[in-house]
């Protein structure tokens, strides 16, 4: 019979009293009764045959009773004065037993009929002791264990509160966020607004204008006319008094239609007077409204700044490399660059036996390290992503250079990772123009607008070459010592030829001259690479004689050189020697770049020419924009982490409010 309890009772002590058996034989008889199905319907033999099972069952329960109540023992009356709650739990906890609890109280059940039984066969006095004993142990681990579910309960409660707090609180900062972000684009609406009402009131100005001036010339028709009316009838009245004697009887009707004449022509100089007076007051209405147009201008560029400054006076746009056919990546897919959303980048490394570079991607020395890297910026464009859409993002930089604020706007990668194609473009005039074109496009655009508000602009332009820290004029004559100096708080090249353009296709002229003489060579990295920093400025200088305003702005669009490790590019001689300092410079670069993220007391410009003659453009009064230009050459993913981890940390840069250039 011990072999029947379950073996989660294995080792308890016998039980001492048969005081609970006969409790327990009155547990048995509701639930027997309970388990009874309340419907009714005839009763048949099957239902006979357990209407007699359960009176036998009831019969023994009894009998046990009375055998546990016959024996005296003080220890078994002991027992049967505990709780109830102890020995009989409550509804609500039955109904949530495991099925293995119900099934170890029916095996306990059999074993009590068993016992029953046996004592009315045989007549042989059992232990119920054991059995009490047993049933004790077993009632009390299922309370500890009910016990223990509760406090699981409690656990899960907590932790559920503990969850619904930290979503409210990501709620509250997500609002937050939608907050500023709907405060800038109120600010944008704004702008638009008042540009629309703008363009609004000035074409309805002009047309008015257009009216009074037709208005004005015909009423000066009808003068003149009636003035050449008035001479005639003065020498036709002077011909009537010489003849008045003749004509006397028709001397009262020339009489009367001089009045008349008379009459209309003071009423047409009314008229005229009344004319002026308007005229003059339109006069004045339009010079109000002029003076407002500059407000609303001198108000939009601050609007435009603020909207800026929330952006970050250092950006950084990563894009990826579209797929070209030297690429021979058949399934034009990119599978171990990943982009997750507008701002975001994964890296992955496919092959898990690759070596990575340990400098780039911070792995052990073995090569072994993790998966995939993860990388945030401010606008993250896929190989797919036009010339277009690229622009729109960095065209409000552009305009805050023709508001006068130094701007700089560079492309940094590795070499074959497409910055010469997002600086400069394919073919002029197509829809692969690169950021320069364009924004040279949008330069003039915005010159001839602003004319109408009062605004002249004078443009400079000048294209040079950093190549093996030497400074190349790109559109002047070859040869010539050229220094980098600051006058008046500008930086200027000596002997550095500077033209004035005053329209988009003299631009495009210089820039195909600059590249005819543009240092480009061939590596094993990229067949055409580019041994130099090419830094084109454009200096807008702006006078609004209305308000006597000045803007003085300076535009950097700079392509670097491509970063290569010495060992991949296979280069000797000449090129081993440019790719050395290019790769000086662009980690010279990085110094300054973090220099002044940290707010160093000495910017470390002078260690190269690159960051010398960028000096105003990188320091804390500019806006600067950062391209990362990253290849989809797996076997490039060395240099692509590395470019992007340096990108990151420029993206961390905060290198202060940019300050507007006044004369």
């Amino acid at each position: 019979m011990a072999s029947k309890i379950p073996a989660f009772t294995s080792g308890l002590k016998p039980p001492s009293t048969s005081t609970s058996l006969s409790n327990l034989a009155k547990r048995r008889v509701p639930e027997i009764i309970t388990s009874q199905p309340t419907e009714k319907r005839p009763r048949t033999t099957d239902d006979a045959h357990t209407s007699n099972t359960s009176s036998s069952r009831l019969v023994r329960s009894k009998s046990v009773s009375n055998l546990a109540t016959a024996a005296p023992n003080s220890k078994s009356a002991t027992l049967s004065r505990a709780p109830s709650s102890t020995l009989r739990p409550q509804a609500s906890s039955t109904v949530s037993r495991p099925a293995s609890r119900l099934t170890a109280c029916a095996n306990i059940t059999k074993k009590v009929d068993s016992i029953s039984n046996a004592i009315s066969n045989k007549g042989v006095k059992a232990k119920p002791q054991t059995l009490e004993s047993r049933m004790m142990i077993i009632e009390k681990r299922l309370g500890e264990l009910e016990t223990e579910n509760a406090e699981k309960k409690d656990t899960i409660t907590v932790l559920d509160s503990s969850k619904k707090s930290l979503e409210v609180h990501l709620k509250d900062k997500e609002s937050a966020v939608n907050i500023l972000s709907e405060e800038i684009d109120n600010l944008k609406k704004e702008i638009r607004t008042l540009e629309v009402s703008n363009a609004t009131e000035r074409s309805l100005l002009e047309n008015k204008i257009g009216e009074l001036e037709f208005q004005k010339s015909r009423a000066e028709r009808e003068r003149t006319n009636l003035e050449g009316e008035l001479i005639a009838s003065q020498k036709e009245i002077v011909g009537l008094k010489c003849s008045i004697a003749e004509m006397s009887s028709a001397s009262a009707g020339m009489r009367a239609e001089l009045e008349i004449l008379q009459r209309q022509l003071n009423s047409e100089k009314t008229d005229n007077t009344q004319l002026r007076n308007n005229l003059s007051a339109a006069t004045a209405e339009i010079q109000e409204l002029q003076t407002r147009l500059r407000q609303e201008e001198t108000l939009r560029r601050q609007l435009h700044n603020m909207v800026q400054e929330l952006k970050g006076n250092i950006r950084v746009f990563c894009r990826i490399r579209s797929i070209i056919p030297s690429d021979k990546m058949a399934s034009g897919k990119i599978p171990h660059l990943n982009v997750l959303h507008h701002r975001s980048l994964e890296v992955h490394k496919l092959n898990p036996d690759m070596t990575l570079n340990e400098s780039s991607m911070n792995a052990p020395a073995s090569g072994k390290g993790p998966s995939k890297f993860e990388f945030t910026f401010d606008r993250v464009f896929g190989p797919n992503s036009t010339q277009q859409e690229i622009f729109e993002e960095l065209s409000q930089l552009v305009q805050s250079a023709l508001d006068g604020y130094n701007v700089c706007i560079f492309a940094y990668g590795q070499t074959g990772s497409g910055k010469t194609f997002t600086m400069e473009g394919g073919a002029a005039g197509s829809e692969s123009d690169g950021m320069i074109p364009r924004s040279v496009r949008l330069i003039f655009a915005a010159c001839e607008s602003l004319k109408s508000k009062g605004w002249v602009y004078k443009i400079e332009a000048s294209f040079l070459e950093i190549y093996n820290e030497q400074i190349r004029d790109l559109l002047g004559s070859s040869g010539g010592n050229h220094e980098i100096r600051v006058v008046n708080n500008e930086t200027i090249v000596t002997n550095l030829k500077v033209e004035e353009v005053t329209n988009e296709k003299q631009v495009h002229n210089l820039l195909a001259r600059a590249q005819q003489q543009r240092a480009v060579a061939s590596t094993s990295c990229n067949e055409h690479s580019s041994r130099s920093h090419s830094v084109l400025r454009l200096k807008l200088t702006g006078v609004n004689d209305d308000t006597t305003e000045t803007s003085n702005g300076v535009l950097y669009m700079v392509d670097l050189a491509g970063s290569e490790r010495l060992k991949e590019s296979g280069a000797t001689g000449d090129r081993l020697i440019e790719t050395k300092h290019i790769n000086k410079s662009l980690s010279n670069l990085g110094n300054v770049i973090m220099a002044l993220a940290t707010k160093e007391s000495h910017i470390p410009y002078r260690n190269s020419k690159l960051t010398l003659l960028l000096q105003q453009a990188l320091g804390g009064s500019a806006k600067t924009l950062m391209f990362v230009n990253v290849s989809p050459r797996e076997n490039c993913i060395n240099e692509t982490v590395n470019s992007l981890r340096f990108a990151a940390k420029v993206n961390s840069c905060h290198i202060g409010t940019a300050v507007k250039n006044n004369s």
